[in-house]
C-alpha cells in the first residue's frame, strides 16, 4: 500500500505541476501581447507583474523548504535511491515490461489495488466518510467477484464507482496530528513523520497480512509484486516529471507535500481538487 500510495500521489500531482507550470507561461505571454497591443499598458506594469509572480514563487519555495529541515540528509538518501533505481529497479522494471504484455501488466496492477481496499475502507470509516466507505466496499465486492479477484475493474468501467484513496496517515491528519518534517526514506521515497507512522499501522493492520501470515515468502512476493506493478504503471509520469524539472528532488518533494495536503483537506471534509497549497495544513 505504501508503494502504491506514493506513486499514485506523485503521478496525480504531476498533471497539476504541468498545468501549474504551463499557466504562468501562458499568462506571461498574454501579458506581453497585451502590453504590445494596448497603449495603456506600460512595460513597467508587466515587469511589476513578473516581479510579483516571482515573489509568490519564492514564498512558495520557502514554505516547502520550511517543512524539510533535514534536506541535506534527505538529498543524500535521494541520491542513494536514484542509484538503486539505475542499477536495480529500472532493469527489473524493463524486464517485467518485456516479459508481460500491457494488458497483463494492467490486470496485475488492478489486482494489487484491489488488495488495498480493506485498509482503505477501514480508514474511510475511521474518518466518518460514509459515502467513500460505501463506494470502497462496493468496489471491493464487485471487483473481487465479477472482476476476478481484482484483475479487472468493472466497478469503474460499468458501474461508475471510482476509486477513492485513504490511509492511516490521512486519518491521523483528520484528527489534528501534525505532519512533522518531510522525510526521504531509503527505497520507499518521499514521506513525512506522520505518514511513516500511518504506513506502519496500515501494514500491521492489513487483514491480508493476517490471512497469509507475517513475513512469509508469499507476503514478500505480494509486497514486491505490488511495488513492481505500481512502479511500472507510473514510470513514464515520473520520468516526465524528472525531465521537466531543474531539481528533481525539489519537484518530487513539492508534488508529494501538495498531494498529501490535498488528501488531508479531503479527509477533513474539503475538496482535494480545490486549491493545492504547499503550506502546512496541520
Amino acid at each position: 500500500m505504501r508503494a502504491h500510495r506514493a506513486a499514485v500521489l506523485v503521478s496525480a500531482l504531476f498533471a497539476m505541476l504541468v498545468a501549474g507550470g504551463a499557466a504562468p507561461a501562458r499568462a506571461s505571454g498574454a501579458a506581453d501581447a497585451a502590453a504590445a497591443s494596448d497603449p495603456e499598458v506600460a512595460p513597467d506594469d508587466v515587469a511589476d507583474g513578473d516581479d510579483a509572480e516571482l515573489g509568490e514563487h519564492e514564498d512558495l519555495l520557502d514554505e516547502v523548504g520550511g517543512r524539510d529541515p533535514f534536506e541535506g540528509l534527505n538529498r543524500d538518501i535521494f541520491t542513494f535511491n536514484r542509484n538503486m533505481d539505475r542499477w536495480l529497479f529500472d532493469p527489473v522494471t524493463r524486464g517485467y515490461q518485456r516479459a508481460v504484455p500491457a494488458p497483463g501488466r494492467h490486470a496485475f496492477y488492478k489486482f494489487f489495488q484491489n488488495l488495498d481496499s480493506p485498509m482503505i475502507l477501514a480508514n474511510h470509516m475511521a474518518q466518518f466518510r460514509v459515502h467513500d466507505a460505501a463506494a470502497t466496499m462496493t468496489r471491493f465486492v464487485l471487483n473481487s467477484s465479477i472482476g476476478l479477484a481484482g484483475l479487472f475493474d468493472p466497478a469503474a468501467s460499468y458501474f461508475e464507482v471510482p476509486r477513492v484513496e485513504g490511509d492511516f496517515g490521512q486519518t491521523l491528519a483528520r484528527y489534528g496530528t501534525p505532519s512533522g518534517p518531510f522525510l526521504m526514506l531509503p527505497v520507499f521515497g518521499p514521506s513525512t513523520v506522520r505518514d511513516v507512522v500511518g504506513d506502519v499501522v496500515d501494514i500491521l493492520a492489513d487483514p491480508v497480512s493476517y490471512l497469509l501470515g507475517p513475513l512469509r515468502w508469499w507476503t514478500l512476493v505480494l509486497g514486491g509484486g505490488e511495488g513492481l506493478t505500481t512502479r511500472e504503471a507510473h514510470l513514464d509520469e515520473l520520468r516526465e516529471l524528472e525531465a521537466g524539472s531543474l531539481d528533481f528532488y525539489s519537484a518530487l518533494r513539492s508534488a508529494y507535500l501538495q498531494s498529501r495536503d490535498a488528501m488531508v483537506r479531503e479527509a477533513r471534509g474539503g475538496s482535494a481538487a480545490a486549491g493545492i497549497s504547499t503550506a502546512s495544513s496541520d
